[in-house]
């Protein structure tokens, strides 16, 4: 039987379109959660052997900003699963939703 995953890989120019699409969210307002997710996609372009060799090197290198980025590290810095003390879940919230 196929890799039951192998349904929902996408192909890394489809992938990069949705980095860039949260990375500008992230850009525009601050959105951790668009940082997150952004830098999620990267990674797998960075390690898919589809794509370009540039293209990775480049994602690698915008995940390793994404990962320097202040209000990401912030949220980051929690164990896993738990939420940043409250004053910073305000200021993320307000910042996602502006």
């Amino acid at each position: 039987m196929g890799d039951l995953n192998a349904h929902y890989e996408q192909p890394p120019a489809r992938m990069l379109a949705g980095a860039l699409a949260h990375l500008a969210q992230h850009m525009e307002n601050g959105c951790p959660r668009s940082a997150h997710l952004a830098a999620m996609l990267l990674e797998q372009i960075a390690a898919d052997t589809r794509a370009d060799i540039h293209l990775r090197q480049h994602a690698q290198q915008l995940v390793e900003i994404l990962e320097r980025d202040p209000i990401r590290a912030l949220t980051s810095e929690s164990s896993p699963g738990s939420y940043p003390p409250i004053g910073i879940r305000q200021l993320i919230t307000r910042k996602c939703l502006q």
